[in-house]
């Protein structure tokens, strides 16, 4: 029998707590014609860039857009390595495809037990690559909410001469070693797509930084090459935030802690449940970590059933996905960048990997229908 469904991620609920103080700035930003720009986005820049406590933030059209932007703002010529995890999702890749100002390789490194990019063998990758590389770039993504560990990363950039770019797309609110996400690097990228921690109605993305050089040069990048109209210093993109999206971010905003502990309270209950099931592994967070994002509660079926397990759970209405079932080197677009041996973390982790719902909308009641009818399938 197929039960009411759980929902994965709830934006329905989300629109509903914002929904009375958007609709007269959304109204008004309809009937003025601003459309492009303004005030509003100007507004949520501000917001933001206080929230992370950083200097400058810079909206943008996706977050895709912001990793490519961020790249670029580096004015990197040569031969430059550019350094991302195994286990991501394959944006980090394309923003380094698009790159046309040097000549940009493209280098994975394998993940630790954290899921985060393996500050060992990234040190190996730097130790016997380095020197063949004018520049090189380390760009660390803070995979489903939980930090890297930036200051091991910050350590390694500094004895190897690399800029950092964070990705955390998927980590709004978290922190780590005293600090947000986004306080270690040289410039920070965010996606700001729907089921994000902090999420738009739409396709948006922002970036932030303490450099006023790379926020001069980014704010360019994203509007054409162009600080004034018509005049046009570089080739750029047109890769800006709308104002209808700023103005439902800037109230999202308001509730991000709030719902990041919400979620956090979730997979205390998630972890205290699923622990002692031994064909399941629940995820492990890093003492240096702290506050976690949550962005995802990522499990791993460990006894070859995954299929089934998902289609158990799929069929009683709770709604399973998998993040990220093709590792980037076995997907066609990078076949180049691994074998079959490539990755092995990596890899075995794709073929467990398992996503429940996690939102701060979850009840108490549909928290126990997921977790008992986890404990039904019984592995």
């Amino acid at each position: 029998m197929i039960l009411k469904s759980i929902a994965f991620n709830d934006l329905k609920s989300q629109w509903d707590t914002i929904e009375k103080a958007v609709w007269g700035p959304l109204l008004e930003a309809l009937r003025n014609g601003q459309y492009i720009g303004g005030k509003k986005v100007a507004e949520f820049e501000a917001s933001f860039s206080r929230y992370t406590n950083s200097t400058y933030a810079i909206g943008t059209s996706n977050g895709t857009d912001a990793l490519k932007l961020s790249l670029c703002a580096l004015g990197l010529k040569g031969n430059v390595n550019v350094v991302i995890p195994a286990n991501t999702f394959i944006s980090n890749a394309f923003a380094v495809s698009y790159q046309n100002s040097a000549t940009y390789a493209l280098s994975l490194v394998d993940c630790d037990e954290y899921y985060q990019i393996d500050c060992e063998l990234l040190e190996d990758h730097l130790a016997t690559t380095r020197e063949k590389y004018d520049e090189c770039v380390i760009t660390p993504v803070h995979l489903y909410g939980h930090a890297a560990n930036m200051k091991r990363i910050q350590e390694l950039a500094k004895k190897y001469n690399c800029y950092v770019i964070e990705d955390a797309s998927q980590a709004h609110g978290a922190k780590a070693f005293g600090a947000h996400v986004g306080s270690f690097s040289d410039i920070c990228a965010y996606s700001l797509y729907p089921g994000k921690n902090l999420g738009a109605a739409g396709d948006a993305g922002i970036i932030t930084c303490n450099d006023e050089k790379y926020d001069k040069k980014i704010r360019s990048l994203r509007n054409l090459g162009c600080t004034k109209k018509y005049y046009h210093d570089e080739v750029g993109w047109n890769n800006r935030l709308d104002p209808i999206q700023a103005i439902i971010l800037s109230e999202k905003l308001k509730f991000l802690d709030e719902w990041t502990q919400k979620k956090d309270n979730i997979v205390r209950k998630y972890d205290e449940a699923l622990c002692a099931l031994d064909w399941i592994k629940t995820p492990k967070t890093a003492e240096y970590v702290d506050v976690h994002g949550h962005h995802l509660y990522v499990i791993r079926i460990t006894n070859g059933q995954r299929k089934e397990f998902c289609e158990f759970l799929n069929s009683r209405g709770i709604p399973t996905i998998m993040h990220y079932p093709v590792p980037i080197h076995q997907s066609i677009a990078y076949k180049s960048l691994g074998g079959i041996n490539s990755y092995p973390r990596t890899v075995k982790f794709s073929d467990e990997i398992v996503s429940l719902p996690l939102h701060p909308f979850l009840t108490g009641g549909e928290i126990n229908t997921i977790v008992e009818t986890i404990k039904g399938f019984g592995g």
